[in-house]
């Protein structure tokens, strides 16, 4: 009996490292929102992709939207860059530092859930052009928050 309850407490203890993917898109959603919403622009967000330590949010703001590319670190989650279509692709994900299998792996989800978006949010999604550097430029096109 005592082994039975030693495994089980093993198992309980290992499963503490398992990713919860509901809390990790609730913190994503979370960061998603510090750097693009606003009360004045209310944004809407998702599918949100995870694998390992890096992440994909969509977002669309009013006429415009992008992507968001997330990694995890000490800290939580922390903004890498923004993009519009071009961080869809693997290879660009592997150029922002994402592993190969994480790469293809968010490449993939990230496919597959978008195919489900009305077209005209992926429309608005497609306006943003440019990397990071332009989402501060961004952020000042909307007045501050």
């Amino acid at each position: 009996m005592h082994r039975w309850l030693a495994l089980a407490g093993a198992i309980a203890l290992a499963g503490c490292g398992i990713q919860n993917t509901v809390v990790e898109k609730g913190r994503i959603r979370e960061v998603t929102e510090a750097h693009f919403g606003s009360p004045r622009f209310p944004i809407e967000i998702g599918p949100i992709v995870i694998s390992g330590d890096h992440a994909i949010a969509d977002w669309t703001q009013g006429d415009f939207g992008g992507r968001a590319l997330f990694e995890r670190g000490t800290y939580g989650w922390s903004l890498v860059l923004c993009s519009g279509d071009s961080i869809r692709r693997a290879e660009n994900l592997r150029r922002a530092g994402v592993p190969d299998f994480n790469a293809g792996w968010i490449a993939d989800r990230l496919a597959a859930a978008e195919a489900t978006l009305p077209p005209e949010r992926l429309a608005r999604m497609k306006r943003f052009v440019g990397t990071a550097a332009d989402h501060e430029r961004y952020l000042k096109t909307l007045g501050g928050k």
